[in-house]
């Protein structure tokens, strides 16, 4: 949690505008779909049809309703942070204590129960890493978007950081700065990602 005093109310209004138009369109679905199906259900009470058709309209309704507001919250704290990061953030190197491909085989199926095409992989490139700040030991964790980079870092290599000055708990790996440290040196063979796997964009 951040410290008290350390918001930044032109950068969250900013992330806040940005993200009002989603907001209002899933909260205006969710209240339409309530609505109506409040409506058969209680203008159906008696009859089994028009119940459960009712019911299940509310249902999608109150679906909807909840996801406004978690993915507007959502949303809005990771664009937040990253602005924050932009304007306080502090340069500082950390050093790879581990990374992993996290692999999921994604496979379609037709009505038959037969399989369409070859199928693919998508994996998510977690890198794992110690730094210090302000005279303390932190760790960190981070999704890369670039398999060429990840399967060049090999564990104890630099990691350059942007760490949030007066939250360290909030920082990001510098991709580019990094991908210019690591021009020249051979990729890891075999590597942890299968060919022609999806990257997940998670950061």
């Amino acid at each position: 949690m951040r410290r008290k005093g350390t918001t930044d109310w032109p950068l969250l209004r900013a992330a806040v505008k940005d993200h009002l138009d989603f907001f209002f369109m899933l909260l205006g679905m969710g209240l339409v779909f309530g609505i109506v199906g409040g409506g058969v259900f209680y203008l159906g009470f008696g009859e089994w049809g028009a119940m459960i058709f009712g019911a299940f309209f509310a249902l999608i309704g109150l679906a909807l309703f909840i996801s406004s507001f978690v993915t507007a919250y959502s949303s809005i704290s990771y664009y937040y942070e990253q602005a924050l990061l932009r304007k306080h953030g502090v340069e500082v190197d950390g050093v790879l204590t581990r990374k992993e491909a996290d692999c999921q085989f994604h496979q379609e199926y037709d009505k038959h129960n037969r399989p369409l095409g070859e199928g693919h992989y998508q994996c998510n490139l977690l890198v794992e890493f110690d730094f210090q700040f302000d005279g303390q030991n932190h760790s960190g964790a981070f999704y890369l978007s670039k398999l060429a980079t990840f399967d060049k870092l090999r564990e104890g290599d630099p990691v350059p950081l942007k760490v949030l000055r007066f939250d360290p708990s909030v920082h990001k790996v510098r991709e580019r700065r990094l991908a210019n440290m690591l021009k020249g040196r051979e990729p890891q063979m075999p590597s942890l990602v299968p060919e022609g796997a999806e990257i997940g964009q998670l950061a």
